[in-house]
Parts: C-alpha cells; sequence; structure tokens
C-alpha cells in the first residue's frame, strides 16, 4: 500500500506542533501557505493527513492509523472542485469509489471489496452519457459489459463468466468490427477484425494477453 513518501513528496520546511495530544507536523510552500499538515503519534502517522495546493486549496486528505490508510480518502483539483473520493479499511480499498470531472460531474463508479474491484463499474462521459458500463467479480469481468459511443449508441459488449468470454464492437452500420475472445481478463486465442461488408480483414493472436505469431 502507499506510504506517505509515495503520496506526496516532503517539503525542506517543516514546523512541529507537539502538545498533550498527537504532534502536527506543518511543511509550507515557499510563498509561505501550508503545504501539508500530517498528525503523528510517536513515529507513526495516526489521524488526518491534508495536503494543500501551493493556492491554499485543498488537494488531498486521508487518514491513518499506525502508517495504514483507515477511512475516507478524498482528493480535489486546484480550483477547489472534489476529483475523487474513497474508502480504506487498514490499508485496503472498500466500498464505492466516486471520480469526478472539474467541473463536477461524475465521470466513473467503482466498487472495491478487499481492495479489489468488486461489483459494479461505470464510466460516464463528461456530458453524463454513459461511456462504459459493467460488473467485476473479484477483479474479473463478469455478466455483460456495455460500451457506449459519445452519442450514446452501443458500439461494443462483452458477455463474461468471472473474466472469460467474449468482446464484441460493431460498425455504425451494425456489422461485426471486431471480436475478441478474454480469459481471466486477458485476450487469449484469435482476435477477428471485419470491414464495413462483414467481411475478415485481420486476424492477430494472443496468448495470455500478449500477441504472438500465428500459432499453427
Amino acid at each position: 500500500m502507499k506510504t506517505i513518501s509515495q503520496l506526496f513528496p516532503v517539503a525542506l520546511m517543516t514546523l512541529f506542533f507537539i502538545g498533550c495530544g498527537p504532534e502536527l507536523k506543518k511543511n509550507y510552500w515557499e510563498n509561505g501557505n501550508t503545504r501539508s499538515i500530517l498528525e503523528y503519534k510517536g513515529e507513526m502517522l495516526n489521524g488526518t493527513a491534508t495536503w494543500y495546493f501551493e493556492n491554499g486549496n485543498k488537494e488531498q486528505e486521508v487518514t491513518y492509523l499506525n502508517n495504514e490508510l483507515n477511512g475516507p480518502m478524498i482528493r480535489w483539483y486546484s480550483n477547489g472542485m472534489v476529483e475523487t473520493t474513497t474508502i480504506y479499511v487498514l490499508g485496503n480499498l472498500e466500498g464505492k469509489a466516486l471520480t469526478y470531472n472539474e467541473k463536477g460531474r461524475l465521470i466513473s463508479e467503482e466498487n472495491y471489496l478487499r481492495d479489489t474491484l468488486n461489483g459494479s463499474f461505470a464510466i460516464w462521459y463528461d456530458d453524463g452519457t454513459y461511456k462504459i458500463k459493467g460488473q467485476y467479480d473479484m477483479g474479473l469481468f463478469n455478466g455483460q459489459w456495455t460500451y457506449y459511443d459519445v452519442l450514446g449508441s452501443i458500439i461494443g459488449v462483452g458477455n463474461y463468466v468471472k473474466g472469460t468470454g467474449m468482446q464484441k464492437a460493431w460498425w455504425p452500420n451494425g456489422k461485426l468490427k471486431r471480436e475478441i475472445p478474454y480469459v481471466n481478463n486477458l485476450k487469449e486465442g484469435v482476435e477477428r477484425w471485419f470491414d464495413e461488408n462483414g467481411d475478415l480483414e485481420n486476424t492477430v493472436y494472443y496468448r495470455d494477453g500478449t500477441r504472438i505469431e500465428n500459432p499453427e
């Protein structure tokens, strides 16, 4: 799981506030604005940790328990709009993870169980129409996945059982454009491409998600 040094660099300017409770470590931007406020108990991050943009707006806020992410995590754009909201339980992503564009419109929704994608999954275009909609079963594609163009028309469908299945895409005239077999979320076997008349145009071979030469 991410450590504090991976989340943000530590600034050179630091100031410690020590009292009866937790120890607060503050870092500053060169313009004097607060860069981060980190809450420690002893040598471990415990409590709220907040980072700021140079303009003073919040950039990220999380909660730690003994150096592990534990609780809500919120990230913001520099304009003050929320970018992402997630929840951690003892270092693992749990529940719903939401992402927004800079205008505040929801553009993705993921669900996690023990740090693994599980449940409904969706991505939207900036205008709020669906781009991708599907389901995960403990990290594996499951059920029907649907893919849309910017006008809201369905351009592809995948049908899976725990990561294994077939994904198909169509030309605007309704003719099959390509079909791709998957095993364990990876391309496996022969991917076929068709022209707008429905005639086979190209074949590509995969093994464990890696393109290979024709095995025959």
